[in-house]
């Protein structure tokens, strides 16, 4: 075998020409963020990219839910079940991505949805995700539970589209107030949640005694050890409200 080969391969040295359009150097970035943002590619990177910066109260609150979980499990593996289905042999030559949402254009057929206590997670918080709605050209929801206001949320993106997410709570004065502060704020829609009556029991926060805001206790001063970046950036922004 070695006979024939060197009878029908002839090698020579690598050439700069072969080899300088292979290397590839990525930018160095101070930005720790964005180095560990650059490495991940899926939903469950930056999933475990949260889970190692955050403390656990924290990351449980964000990806757990009620009672046993039951329901978020049936919900992910209803995704699960969705099917691409591509069609072959068609013409794209032109195609587009935006929809008709509400009566105005969307860059995606998606929105942002609402989240409560953002900043809780990331001190950037409802300003982050707004901005992010803003530049891919999709809604963004603010929730009734933000930790930002209406006003600051609308003055960083005054063009984007923004809708506001509100509780059908029993005092109807105070949904009255938040629905004039909406409206004066310019937020173009109203996302009513109604299948909430009562707060879910959360036994992940009550096995790890998540308060809002944090509290000082033995347990998240050792946490602070763990995850200094983030108590810094809690202790020295606005508080959670």
């Amino acid at each position: 075998m070695s006979t024939i080969e060197s009878q029908t391969i002839r090698r020579r040295l690598p050439r700069w020409r072969d080899v300088s359009p292979l290397l590839r150097f990525d930018p160095p970035t101070l930005d720790r963020a964005a180095r560990r943002l650059r490495k991940a590619s899926t939903i469950e990177d930056l999933r475990l990219v949260a889970r190692r910066r955050t403390p656990r109260s924290v990351f449980d609150y964000v990806d757990g839910a009620a009672e046993q979980e039951i329901s978020i499990g049936r919900a992910r593996s209803a995704f699960a079940n969705i099917e691409f289905k591509p069609r072959v042999l068609r013409d794209v030559a032109e195609v587009s991505t935006s929809v008709t949402v509400l009566g105005a254009d969307s860059a995606l057929p998606m929105v942002l949805a609402p989240t409560g206590f953002t900043r809780m997670m990331h001190h950037e918080g409802e300003l982050a995700v707004a901005a992010a709605a803003a530049r891919a050209g999709i809604p963004y929801v603010l929730s009734t539970m933000g930790t930002t206001g209406l006003q600051d949320v609308r003055a960083l993106a005054p063009e984007s589209r923004q809708w506001f997410q509100l509780y059908l709570w029993k005092d109807r004065d105070a949904s009255e107030s938040m629905i004039e502060r909406a409206m004066a704020a310019d937020y173009e829609a109203l996302v009513l949640t109604v299948d909430t009556p009562v707060a879910g029991a959360r036994m992940r926060d009550v096995y790890n005694g998540l308060t809002i805001p944090p509290t000082l206790t033995l347990r998240t001063l050792a946490g602070m050890a763990v995850h200094p970046a983030w108590w810094l950036n809690v202790l020295s922004t606005e508080p959670l409200e």
